[in-house]
């Protein structure tokens, strides 16, 4: 007996010794900075709140007006696929080629980082893109000119974000439709009476969750707005936080901004987990009674093709026409363009060093997160394990504190602003403590650590309680157990976790901008510059290059989840 609350001590302590590393990372690189943004809103001056409603009313109205207006475009593009992609009978194993294809295709655009999403909006829908000109060889329209408007951003956030619906409010509909339509439609209820007393009910927690993500996407959105806003009247609060913080180093106004930022992000952050919750156990009701229905008519068929072709369009339109246009070049200003290996040979003076200086920020970054991820996965494994003999994850009791502290370290993250997480950093730590590629590197890592840890976590779900004990026996610590034992099993996970974290830090652009490191230009930023400056040829080059190695990342990703 003495022997068992022995090692039970021991197990406690080592939990809480794994568990310190990522609790004092998520501290001092995101919970200090976060709260000195915030507190630096709460403490402001007295001009800074006699000038709050000039600064900060027109930019929250704008703000909310076009994370509603996407989010309701959103919902326009996802819920039809939604309806059409989710399976007639709900079995996994008759959905169709064609569905797999359009579903795969969906999840394109979520997968492609900011900047390569506004870079194929430009060339796809601009002035002179590919949209227009065909306008133009077809009847000789007028060009239609949407850039630098309000529409612009609205559409891009739309074609970003619907695959989010697809995908969440489709689960919803594929499980109820499998699952208690052919009941409703044994008792002789109609398919209108099916789908608006059973149907919507059901669906309305994933469909409001998918809208309150979009929603929250859409509200921090920074780069999307940064290059397709109009000017002050189409700006939103993160873009007005970077120009406060970074050009005019008013930190005053922008802690105010940062505040009210963070304050509604919050509150449709905590809106959206009450309804996950509640999605979940509908799900998993569904799951248990799902049955096999008939095929789907002539009719759903052709409904189905005319979708697919749009979203076909849609998504690959954007997309190709990066690669496509860095191989294309005019001979002078007014002359047509040419098919021209040009971009790619200036490629060696920009894109290139900028891709080797974002693959090693990402190396770094993605092993900072999978190392947090580890440690904290494991913290719990054994916190759980000390606290009843033989058990592991999902074995019986909880972590108690630890595992409390080290979730919540772990999905805070998810619901930041990397522009106010940025901010916070210039403001704690200061401008040139935080222009260094170990800033970047740390911020990058714990921006990516709830992917790592939710999937390392994910591998160690399973995990036999049979494992751990016999570690134990054979006289292994807890550190040796997770090592030895554990991280074997779930090491494809592993692999996956370290590939998604290195592709969020390939793409992300906001924390390098806000940071300001200038002399470690990455990819994303020199994407950002060339398309600034015009020079669309190199920036299509440098995206051709991301979109290639962000590929690379996600299949390396998908294999680790299969193993």
């Amino acid at each position: 007996m003495a022997g068992t609350v022995s090692r039970r001590s021991h197990d406690r302590a080592a939990a809480w010794l794994m568990a310190l590393p990522p609790l004092a990372l998520a501290v001092l690189a995101f919970g200090a900075p976060y709260a000195a943004s915030l507190g630096l809103g709460l403490t402001g001056t007295g001009r800074d709140y006699l000038a709050l409603p000039r600064q900060v009313l027109p930019t929250l109205v704008f703000t909310l007006k076009q994370a509603v207006l996407s989010t309701l475009l959103a919902l326009g593009l996802g819920l039809p696929g939604a309806w059409f992609l989710s399976s007639p009978g709900g079995g996994r194993g008759r959905v169709s080629p064609f569905r797999r294809f359009l579903r795969s295709l969906s999840a394109l655009p979520f997968a492609l980082p900011p900047i390569l999403v506004v870079l194929g909006f430009a060339l796809f829908f601009g002035n002179s893109g590919w949209i227009n000109r065909a306008l133009a060889a077809l009847n000789g329209a007028e060009p239609l000119r949407i850039l630098y408007r309000p529409e612009a951003i609205i559409l891009a956030h739309a074609f970003y974000n619907f695959p989010l619906v697809l995908r969440l409010a489709g689960d919803s509909l594929e499980q109820a439709r499998g699952a208690y339509l052919p009941v409703a439609a044994s008792l002789g209820a109609s398919p209108p009476r099916a789908l608006f007393s059973i149907l919507l009910p059901l669906c309305l927690p994933g469909i409001v969750s998918a809208a309150l993500l979009v929603f929250l996407y859409c509200f921090t959105s920074f780069a999307v707005v940064l290059v397709l806003g109009g000017g002050p009247a189409t700006s939103t609060l993160a873009v007005e936080i970077y120009r406060y913080a970074r050009i005019s180093l008013d930190y005053g106004a922008a802690g105010i901004l940062a505040l009210v930022e963070t304050a509604i992000a919050a509150a449709a952050f905590l809106f959206y987990l009450v309804l996950s919750g509640r999605l979940d156990r509908i799900n998993t009701a569904a799951d248990r009674n799902r049955l096999m229905t008939g095929k789907e008519g002539p009719g759903a068929r052709l409904a189905l093709g005319f979708y697919g072709l749009v979203m076909i369009v849609l998504v690959l339109g954007p997309i190709l026409s990066i690669p496509l246009e860095s191989l294309l070049q005019r001979a002078s200003r007014a002359g047509s363009r040419e098919f021209s290996l040009y971009w790619w040979r200036m490629s060696g003076e920009g894109a290139l060093p900028a891709l080797g200086r974002s693959l090693i920020l990402a190396c770094c970054s993605a092993a900072l997160s999978c190392l947090l991820a580890l440690l904290a996965n494991g913290a719990i494994l054994t916190s759980e394990a000390g606290l009843t003999p033989g058990l592991g994850r999902g074995g019986g009791k909880r972590g108690g504190p630890i595992t409390t502290l080290l979730r919540v370290a772990a999905v805070s993250p998810l619901a930041s602003s990397g522009i106010v997480l940025g901010l916070g950093w210039l403001i704690l730590y200061g401008r040139e403590h935080s222009r260094s590629f170990l800033s970047v590197t740390l911020v990058h890592g714990v921006i990516a650590l709830p992917f790592a840890f939710n999937s390392i976590s994910q591998g160690l779900a399973n995990l036999p309680p049979t494992v751990m004990r016999a570690g134990t026996v054979f006289g292994a610590g807890p550190l040796a157990r997770i090592l030895t034992l554990a991280l074997p099993i779930a090491s494809g996970r592993l692999r996956s976790a370290w590939a998604f974290a290195a592709a969020i830090s390939l793409g992300e652009l906001n924390a390098v901008m806000m940071l300001g490191m200038e002399g470690w230009e990455t990819l994303p930023l020199f994407i950002y510059r060339a398309a600034g400056a015009y020079r669309y040829g190199a920036a299509c080059a440098g995206g051709t290059l991301l979109i290639v190695c962000c590929a690379v990342l996600f299949s390396l990703s998908d294999l680790g989840r299969g193993t």
